[in-house]
């Protein structure tokens, strides 16, 4: 039996889906962003000096917390991409929030270094992994094509936030109470903040509450393709590839490397930039205030930056990025007066914002929403080594020679390499891969 309706929609009617549902996974996003970042990245340089003295090893040992985070994101990357890539988004990000948030309760009860190390890696790193950068992004990825840029940026601006408001309340705590308590805080606060947002609001794509990316119109023979793939995870999206696929286009392994060694400095930056301050006689609290002046600049980037590339080429936008923060940190070389110290985290902060954006735009044109998962769970198999070597080089330069400078001058090399990589990508014009490249 057919209705009126029934064989309009057969015709080729458009509809468009009332209320559509992308903000309030740019809101998911920009939590999971923010909370994955206060908890397990930002404020490792202010527990480093605490934790050290705690259980008498060196400061460096404790700094490469942020390097073991990378690679656990790192190991469960390919695993991970093709579970989100197949409709596994929301069960997998509460589970992450839970063993997180169980992860940081049990780091104020340790004892010796090596359950840090266990439950910092096994619970706090890997529920990370489970609901912070790649699902978060992914899910930004499936709602919007053609303002991808844009919200892209606006769910980063919940890392940028972390990285000045983490290490503050952290160091507030710590200062007052010890970093236990402040450990124990941050586990009840991911808790608190994620699961019941984590819990009513993820879809992991559009088609699964049928709407279509960027709220557009759909006809009805899309909208039936696409009630049908909301119904049955085993149906893919169209232009869908196997990971084996993905992992024989060299394109794949270029954008990761390049990326990967540009995105190696907020890894150092996290790790080095409080004992440095430190070094130049600042006090904790006014080294971690760095952060602070980088924060509404780096949210500035990312609006800005993130929403060009949605209309823009992308190459001018990635060669300027790559170069202020090389700038950033020839600048650091110099040993800055603080004047110029927090200036310094400003400009970094147009920089590194305008980089995480362009990544995932650059991915989305690249391989398509549908394998977004999938290419950039396999692009941190190259990347991620890069990045957990660059933050442990720059610990072990620094113990080694007492002094700051080779490792940021280690870091600006390694941001001229990337961007040179990047530099020779081949864009397609249209994330279909037709038409001509940038």
């Amino acid at each position: 039996m057919t209705t009126g309706a029934s064989d309009s929609r057969a015709e080729g009617v458009v509809t468009r889906p009332r209320g559509f549902l992308g903000w309030q996974i740019v809101v998911v996003a920009f939590t999971a962003q923010l909370v994955v970042n206060a908890v397990t990245f930002s404020a490792i340089g202010n527990f480093r000096g605490p934790i050290s003295q705690e259980f008498g090893v060196s400061g460096a040992l404790i700094g490469i917390a942020p390097a073991l985070a990378i690679l656990v994101i790192g190991i469960f990357g390919p695993f991970l991409g093709r579970w989100l890539d197949r409709g596994w988004t929301r069960r997998l990000m509460i589970l992450g929030s839970l063993l997180t948030g169980a992860g940081l309760l049990l780091l104020a009860e340790v004892t010796s270094v090596w359950q840090l190390g266990v439950v910092y890696v096994g619970l706090v790193c890997t529920g990370g992994a489970l609901f912070g950068v790649l699902p978060s992004t992914t899910l930004i990825a499936n709602w919007y094509v053609r303002r991808r840029g844009l919200m892209l940026g606006i769910a980063y601006a919940g890392a940028t936030i972390a990285s000045s408001v983490g290490p503050l309340f952290a160091q507030t705590v710590m200062d007052a109470e010890g970093w236990r308590v402040a450990v124990r805080y941050l586990g009840v606060f991911t808790w608190v903040s994620t699961l019941p947002i984590f819990a009513a609001f993820i879809i992991g794509r559009p088609e699964e509450a049928g709407q279509n990316p960027d709220g557009d119109m759909a006809s009805a023979g899309v909208e039936s393709q696409s009630s049908a793939r909301a119904r049955d995870e085993s149906i893919p999206v169209p232009g869908t590839k196997t990971a084996r696929e993905l992992a024989r286009d060299p394109l794949l392994w270029q954008v990761a490397v390049g990326f990967g060694l540009v995105m190696t400095s907020p890894i150092v930056m996290i790790g080095l930039l409080v004992p440095f301050g430190t070094s130049l006689g600042f006090t904790a609290l006014e080294s971690t205030t760095f952060f602070l002046a980088m924060t509404p600049f780096s949210i500035l980037g990312k609006l800005v930056i993130g929403g060009l590339a949605d209309i823009a080429p992308l190459k001018p936008s990635i060669a300027l990025t790559v170069l202020v923060i090389i700038l950033v940190w020839l600048i650091l070389c110099m040993n800055p007066s603080y004047p110029v110290f927090l200036t310094t985290g400003a400009l970094y902060g147009i920089g590194i914002g305008g980089a995480a954006p362009l990544h995932g735009v650059l991915t989305g044109r690249c391989f398509g929403r549908a394998n977004f998962g999938t290419a950039s769970g396999l692009g941190g198999v190259a990347a991620i080594p890069l990045l957990v070597l660059a933050q442990i080089l720059s610990q072990l330069l620094q113990g080694m020679t007492g002094s700051y400078r080779l490792s940021f001058l280690v870091q600006a090399g390694l941001l001229l390499s990337g961007g040179l990589l990047l530099a020779f990508v081949r864009i397609p014009a249209r994330e279909s891969g037709a038409g001509e490249s940038d």
